[in-house]
């Protein structure tokens, strides 16, 4: 069980290696950090306001968030299926240069036979019945 752990966080660890220079993966990031900020600071807020008896300073609090966690719940999620669209698209992309060089070898190889089949016969060279 606990190999498993380790594999699928070294898994989520490698995940966000690859695509942290990913501009919408940065983007989304941002996002889900601004809107759980927000969260974590109406909640800090709305508990320190509470607790000195003036938690009717922040009426809006519930409503930012409530959109503060949409905006996560959006987010989020968002960002890990864009990480994984950048991982496959990256892994089909060395999958088609693995078969383009493939091809490259087939058909340079498949040349190289042709030269050697149109190549001209010269007398003397190769030739073993005259001596």
């Amino acid at each position: 069980m606990r190999r498993r752990i380790v594999e699928w966080y070294h898994g989520m660890f490698h995940l966000a290696q690859v695509t942290i220079h990913d501009r919408w993966v940065k983007r989304l990031r941002l996002i889900a950090f601004l809107a759980a900020s927000s969260i974590a600071t109406q909640i800090v807020l709305r508990s320190a306001l509470g607790q000195v008896g003036m938690g009717n300073v922040l009426p809006s609090s519930v409503l930012t968030i409530l959109v503060a966690s949409a905006v996560w719940l959006v987010a989020y999620p968002a960002m890990w299926i864009r990480m994984l669209t950048v991982v496959v698209e990256m892994e089909a992309k060395k999958e088609y240069a693995l078969i383009l060089s493939e091809i490259h070898k087939l058909h340079h190889h498949h040349d190289a036979e042709a030269s050697t089949e149109e190549r001209p016969f010269t007398p003397g060279h190769g030739d073993t019945t005259r001596r």
